[in-house]
Parts: C-alpha cells; structure tokens; sequence
C-alpha cells in the first residue's frame, strides 16, 4: 500500500509539473489578435530554414501561424558552439513546434558533405521533412531563398522543394523568405505588415538573440530597422539552376581566403554545390523503401 500511495503522489507531482510548463510556454506566447482576411489563415505551414537565427526574419509568421519549424544545421560555425537552443527559446515564444529535422547537421558536417559532392544525407532529410508535412497536415511551406550568399542557404531551398514534390497525397504550396536581399522583396507573395506592437515584439526577440546582434546590427544598417516591419514570402517558381561556370558570392569569398592563407580551399559552385543541387531537384517523389529520381541529364 505504501509503494502504491508514492507511486500515486509521484504521478500527481508529475501531473502538475506538466502543466506548470503547459501554463509557462501558454504566457510566453504572445497574444496576437485575430486578422480580418489573415492570407496564413487559409494554411497549416511548416518554415524550413538552414541556420538557427533565420526565423527571426518571419518572427511575426512565426506567432500568428504558429508553424512547424525545421532547422537544418545547428549553426555552430567553425568555432563548432551551437546557438540551436536560442532558437528553441523563439520557437518556443512564439508558440510554434520543432520538426524533427531539427539540428540535423553540425555547420562542419554540412560543409564536408559540400566539398564530397554528397547529396545522400541531403536527400534523406528532404525524405523526413516530407514525412513530417504529411504527418502535420502541412498544406504550405516557407524556406530561405537561394541567395548564392551562403551554400546552406541554397540547399535548404533545394531540399524544402524536393521535400514538397516527395509528398504523396497533396504538394503543400511553397514560398521562400529572404535572408539577405530588402525585407519587403519583388514579386508576387504574401507581405505581412507589423503594427506597432508586433514590430516591438519582433525587435526585443531579435535583441534578446545575443550571438545574432552583429548581423542583426548589419541589416539593420544595410536597410534600415523600419525595413523589418514588413515580412514579405515570395511564392516560388520553377527553380533554373545557374551554369557551372557562374561564381556565387559564397565562392568569391573563400577564393579570397584561400589567397590570404585563411582557407586551403574553397567550395567551389561548379564543382561542389551544383552537382548537390542537381541531385536534388532531380528527386521527384519518396516511396516507402526508395526514392524516384529523374535523370539529370
């Protein structure tokens, strides 16, 4: 009787923990009032992002939508310390869910699998996220643009749409965000303009992201801090990869390290990343044991 009366005051000390946490995460939720003719209304959305930080760009996305998130990398750079839990901490502000595609590389992974020309791991984590579209009902998707900024960035584009094409009942729509072009972009999409209160919200999360506040401060300077009340998601296209010769700005960058004794050698698009991409714009759809594939060429 004594085992099942502690086992029984056990339970109830859990039970209650529980919802302190549940009572918790329900305070750190801002309360975001209903819009009239809200355009995210209409969609269960997922945003897929290369690096912990990005969502600050679509943080206002993030607490009215409420989305499914997926992280890539864990952002820890070459000094190999993660800032993944600063994104838990937005995620978690926000109200919005962890995929489970959630820190699935480490930056040095990521990079090594680059300059191996391997697509495999790429592939099978477009494989899971379109698993966990299904599993959530996911009917739109929003992810980083291919800027040739950064070669994740370009990536996670690629595997956010081959994801889309890999689901078998319905392909959620797709949009993409950008990370380094003016906030409020060209093109058709959806442009969420911030009142007062969401761009303060906004801004004290990005300020609360302390490793960011460097690049925060960089935007900031680039395009002007009232840029960011606008959040604008453009719809996407038919993806056209560039030819091999072309040098994105990730590429200029290491050549120039390589010459100052920084790098033995930089990713090279041509060479390293196309042949990624190509791999996965060439997946068409997931079965349970394979993965079908058009022909490059």
């Amino acid at each position: 009787m004594q085992c099942r009366s502690r086992v029984q005051r056990n339970q109830r000390r859990e039970c209650a923990a529980a919802t302190c946490r549940r009572k918790a995460c329900a305070k750190l939720r801002p309360p975001v009032a209903p819009h009239t003719n809200d355009p995210l209304a209409a969609h269960r959305w997922a945003l897929v992002v290369a690096h912990p930080g990005h969502e600050l760009r679509a943080f206002h996305f993030l607490e009215r939508s409420r989305p499914l998130v997926a992280v890539l990398t864990d952002g820890s750079g070459s000094l190999g310390v993660s800032r993944l839990n600063h994104t838990t901490r937005v995620l978690q502000e926000a109200g919005a869910t962890r995929s489970v595609v959630y820190g699935r590389f480490t930056d040095r992974e990521a990079y090594a699998r680059l300059m191996a020309r391997s697509a495999t791991s790429f592939v099978e984590a477009a494989g899971a996220l379109a698993r966990s579209f299904e599993d959530h009902r996911i009917t739109a998707v929003i992810a980083d643009t291919a800027e040739g900024y950064n070669p994740m960035h370009d990536v996670c584009r690629a595997i956010a749409a081959a994801a889309v094409r890999m689901c078998p009942r319905r392909q959620p729509l797709l949009f993409e965000v950008d990370l380094v072009g003016h906030p409020d972009g060209q093109g058709a999409g959806i442009r969420l303009r911030l009142d007062d209160d969401a761009f303060d919200r906004k801004l004290g999360v990005v300020r609360r992201y302390g490793v960011l506040a460097a690049e925060a401060q960089s935007a900031f300077d680039l395009h002007g801090v009232e840029a960011f009340r606008t959040e604008f998601f453009r719809r996407s296209g038919a993806t056209v990869l560039s030819p091999e010769d072309h040098v994105p700005h990730y590429e200029r960058v290491g050549n120039e390290r390589v010459r100052q004794g920084r790098y033995a050698s930089a990713l090279r698009y041509g060479e390293h990343v196309r042949p990624v991409l190509a791999t996965l714009q060439a997946v068409r759809t997931a079965k349970p044991h394979a993965l079908t594939f058009d022909p490059l060429y």
